[in-house]
């Protein structure tokens, strides 16, 4: 018994045990076939839960609202911590939120056990929150490879072998990642591993990185060389931690990485890479409101049997698929309707449908049309999440006038050892976007300056 995981000081109702749950599940059984007036217990049992027979397994699960709900069992309390455990290695040691949106389609699991288990969670306790800044000019992009960041993280102090570094490409709008490991920081080696990417998923039309402008122009070069029709110009770099997405990916992928290590005991981290490409892409993102993966494919990723309703006990003892399917004719029978020959509203294909469907449309265009909402979704999520930083930004951002001394921070990828951190200089013009021309010791700053 884990006593430990729902202390008495805790917010909402103790979960109840094995026991407690084989009990409902007999006076639910028992409500359903009972004569004449029931209990008050017996209607708000039959209001909140149901039982889900599979082969001779009983399972208490939510009663549904809907056909297109999904199925979630009620966990005991003795198998609260192997059930939160088990999702929380899946999402990479994720937060509360990936935790919660990731549990929520199959176990309804109340929050203060959610937070006691992260609580106490060493891999967790052990990340370090970076620092935000303010962003004066969010970046927000409307559909898939619009733009692309590339940014190398250092392993070099962990090598795996031949890879000591870690090559990070993630789309700006759906924020799906790609990882690669890498012999080095070679730009022509970076550039074979982003051409593999390209030639599947295509390529932006903007590639950026917080490494440098050169960085990106000679990745930019060979990449020319190697493929002439792909035309890709470089962004504007943007200061670490401005905008964060990136940065908190960047940072995110090494605490993973390290997660993995720990938990798999082992140091090939190159072939953690892309447990951890799955965790990362297939977790609820704040700022778009899904997991990057249904960002760009518009439905959740498939882990085999592991993705479905059936519980986990039915699913360790398959292995045919005629067993499968006599399962799945057990808890939901098919009904036998008759279908004509019909055309898809949107592209003329021919289909067969069943009479009276409503509006006829192939499975193709509706796979379409769940890309495009999804990205609507997420570049909606990304607008919410602009405005709210500006706020937060222009409550902070001091106001300057001309012949006031500030400090301009050098980018880390532009200076030397022996460089200074910041350069002092002066405010000599603005513009009517509160722009500043500053002037140093050494002559006019090139480029136009926000307050931040």
């Amino acid at each position: 018994m884990v006593s430990w995981l729902w202390p008495v000081t805790s917010l909402g109702k103790k979960p109840p045990t094995k026991n407690e749950v084989q009990l409902m599940i007999e006076e639910i059984l028992a409500a359903k076939i009972k004569i004449g007036k029931k209990e008050r217990r017996d209607y708000y049992l039959i209001k909140t839960y149901d039982v889900l027979c599979v082969t001779d397994q009983k399972f208490l699960i939510y009663k549904k609202t809907n056909e297109d709900e999904d199925i979630r069992y009620v966990v005991p309390y003795e198998e609260l911590y192997e059930r939160i455990k088990d999702f929380h290695i899946k999402t990479g040691h994720g937060g509360i939120v990936k935790l919660r949106m990731s549990m929520g389609h199959k176990y309804k699991i109340p929050r203060p056990a959610i937070e006691k288990f992260l609580s106490v969670c060493a891999i967790c306790n052990s990340k370090q929150v970076a620092n935000r800044k303010l962003v004066i000019k969010p970046i927000v992009t409307k559909d898939f490879n619009e733009r692309g960041q590339v940014d190398l993280v250092d392993f070099q102090s962990t090598p795996d072998g031949k890879y000591k570094w870690i090559m990070n490409y993630q789309d700006h709008n759906t924020t799906f990642l790609l990882l690669h490991p890498l012999e080095s920081k070679r730009a022509i080696e970076v550039a074979n591993k982003l051409l593999t990417i390209f030639l599947t998923f295509g390529a932006p039309k903007i590639l950026q990185s917080d490494n440098g402008r050169e960085f990106v122009n000679s990745i930019i070069t060979e990449l020319k060389d190697m493929w002439p029709q792909c035309m890709i110009v470089h962004g504007r770099p943007r200061h670490l931690q401005s905008q964060g997405s990136v940065e908190r990916s960047n940072q995110d992928i090494e605490n993973m990485i390290r997660a993995w290590m720990r938990d798999n005991q082992s140091k090939k981290w190159s072939l953690g890479l892309q447990f951890v490409q799955f965790q990362k892409n297939s977790s609820f993102h704040r700022i778009i409101g899904r997991s990057p993966y249904k960002a760009l494919f518009g439905s959740d990723p498939k882990i085999g049997l592991s993705s479905s309703n059936l519980p986990s006990e039915i699913i360790k003892k398959l292995t045919a698929e005629e067993h499968l399917a006599e399962i799945l004719n057990n808890i939901q029978p098919e009904h036998e309707k008759e279908e004509i020959t019909s055309y898809c509203s949107s592209c003329n294909t021919e289909m067969l449908t069943v009479v009276d469907s409503g509006t006829i449309i192939c499975d193709l265009c509706k796979t379409s049309e769940k890309i495009s909402k999804q990205r609507q979704l997420g570049y909606q999520g990304q607008e919410k999440a602009a405005e709210k930083m500006l706020k937060v930004s222009q409550t902070r951002i001091p106001n300057l006038k001309i012949g006031d001394c500030v400090l301009i921070t050098v980018p880390k990828v532009d200076r030397g050892p022996s460089d200074p951190n910041n350069v002092f200089a002066v405010i000599v013009n603005q513009n009517k976007h509160k722009l500043h021309q500053l002037g140093t010791q050494y002559g006019l700053a090139k480029g136009w300056y926000n307050s931040a």
